[in-house]
Order: C-alpha cells, then sequence, then structure tokens
C-alpha cells in the first residue's frame, strides 16, 4: 500500500511508549519484543499493516489509566518488517496522517483506539512559504558531521515543497524535548509549527547545539 492509496482507518492498535512522538511524513525504528506487541504487529501485518505511537502521559499507570496516552497521535504505516527466530522483531514505521483518539475498542491483549482524522490548515500560504524556505536554510546549517541531521536529509528537505511537510520533517529531526514534540503534534495552524521551528532551529545555532 502507497501513501496514495491510504484510506484512513476507523481504528488501529496503539503501542504505548514513554516520550516517544512519529510525525507524519517522519520514520521511527523499533524493536517489538514484548508479547502483546509481537501480537499487535502481528494484527497489523495481517490487516493493513498500521498502528500508532501512543505518548504515554507522564505521571500516571499506563496500564490501569483509561487514557494512558496523548490523544494526538499519527497513524503509522510498517514500510518493512524483519522477524528474527525468537519471535521478537525489528520494523520502520512510517508516519502518514495525524489522528484523534475518541476512544478504546479494546485494552488487552494489546490496546486498540477508535480514531479520526486530525486536519491541519495553512493561515497564511505566502508567509508559510516563506517560513519554510527560512526553516530549510536553517536545517541546512545544522546538517553535516556531527550535527543533528545528515547531508541526505538536508538534500531531501530541498526538495519537498509542501510546508506541511516541511515542518513535520523538521520537526522529527530536530526536536528532542517530549513535550515539545507532542506540541508541534498538536498544532493545527501550520503557520504556527513553522514559526515556532524557526525559533527553536535559531536558538540551537546561537547557542552551538547544533555542533
Amino acid at each position: 500500500m502507497e501513501i496514495d492509496d491510504f484510506t484512513f482507518p476507523g481504528s488501529v492498535p496503539v503501542m504505548v511508549l514513554g516520550g516517544a512522538t512519529l510525525f507524519p511524513h517522519g520514520y521511527m525504528p523499533l524493536f517489538i519484543f514484548e508479547n502483546r506487541y509481537r501480537e499487535m504487529l502481528n494484527y497489523s501485518l495481517e490487516r493493513d499493516r498500521m498502528f500508532c505511537i501512543g505518548h504515554a502521559r507522564p505521571g500516571i499507570d499506563t496500564e490501569t489509566s483509561a487514557d494512558p496516552v496523548y490523544r494526538i497521535t499519527t497513524v503509522g504505516m510498517v514500510r518493512a518488517c524483519v522477524t528474527h527466530p525468537d519471535g521478537t522483531s525489528h520494523l520502520m514505521l512510517s508516519g502518514i496522517q495525524r489522528a484523534e483518539i475518541i476512544g478504546w475498542e479494546q485494552h488487552a491483549p494489546f490496546r486498540i483506539a477508535s480514531i479520526i482524522p486530525r486536519p491541519c490548515y495553512i493561515a497564511d500560504v505566502d508567509a508559510s512559504a516563506a517560513a519554510a524556505l527560512e526553516l530549510v536554510d536553517l536545517s541546512g546549517r545544522l546538517c553535516g558531521a556531527g550535527r543533528p541531521i545528515s547531508d541526505q536529509l538536508r538534500e531531501h528537505l530541498r526538495c519537498v515543497k509542501d510546508p506541511t511537510a516541511i515542518s513535520d520533517v523538521v520537526g522529527q529531526s530536530f526536536l528532542n524535548h517530549p513535550a515539545d514534540r507532542q506540541k508541534l503534534l498538536e498544532m493545527s495552524n501550520v503557520n504556527e509549527r513553522l514559526e515556532f521551528l524557526v525559533g527553536h532551529l535559531s536558538h540551537l545555532l546561537a547557542s552551538g547545539g547544533g555542533k
């Protein structure tokens, strides 16, 4: 299944992880070893190869809480998966589309959530185009040996024209703090995302944090 063929599902399994956020247009490598998530992976692979990463809310018991994760998440698709003789698996999850969890259809052995699309919008097209160009420039200055992203990703960003995709790729690559990542994921206004990221990358450059 390609992204162009993507049909938004009404429900998906959810893998609950502390501090983890997947963005649309982003990628997340995962190692599946717990029995419940082995079952979840099999469930997903037998159907549409989709599941969500649920960013666990801090300070709660995720096993017993009725709402263990932040409700804004991303539908991910398994792009590659290698299952080992011991039953564990390495896989690459690709972020497809923002979603909102509106309820739970199953809690055990793994969670299945009811979801709806979480649309975004561009409030000012010209401003978003200018901010996206600035963000690509800032990203390029933070690329290379010993820096946050590779030369290959820099070249990829230069080819991307969609401000929404640029904000997601940069967010996945440069935001390290879980609260910042979740904050960006929940922003519906793409202009606000771009402004937030321009400020973040400018601070990284000014502080030498990209070295």
